[in-house]
């Protein structure tokens, strides 16, 4: 319920209420390779920190996901991430406050 209500409250808008994404803007977590994979440093790491692709010529002015990682302490990462991990069809496991510490500090 935790991981839950923070996505609805912070991340929903963005990427849907069934994790679908928005095409060409805002990738979908519903079957998205990235959100399950056994190793989540990816994961973890642009939730931490955002990400933004590049402008190019045919998208000057690209969406990115701001960073979250002054927003939620370790104990709200790990929920949300649990949610992404096994909403919607996707097969991922469990992440823990312990894992999303690991990542924290490491670049």
């Amino acid at each position: 319920p935790r991981g839950e209500k923070l996505y609805v409250d912070h991340c929903a808008a963005c990427h849907g209420d069934h994790g679908e994404g928005v095409p060409d803007a805002y990738a979908p977590l519903a079957g998205n390779r990235a959100v399950t994979m056994r190793r989540p440093a990816n994961l973890v790491r642009i939730v931490l920190e955002g990400g933004f692709a590049p402008d190019t010529l045919g998208h000057p002015r690209p969406f990115g996901m701001p960073p979250f990682g002054q927003t939620f302490d370790n104990e709200d990462i790990a929920a949300l991430l649990t949610h992404l991990r096994t909403s919607w069809g996707n097969q991922g496991t469990e992440i823990s406050a312990l894992q999303v510490n690991r990542y924290r500090g490491t670049r």
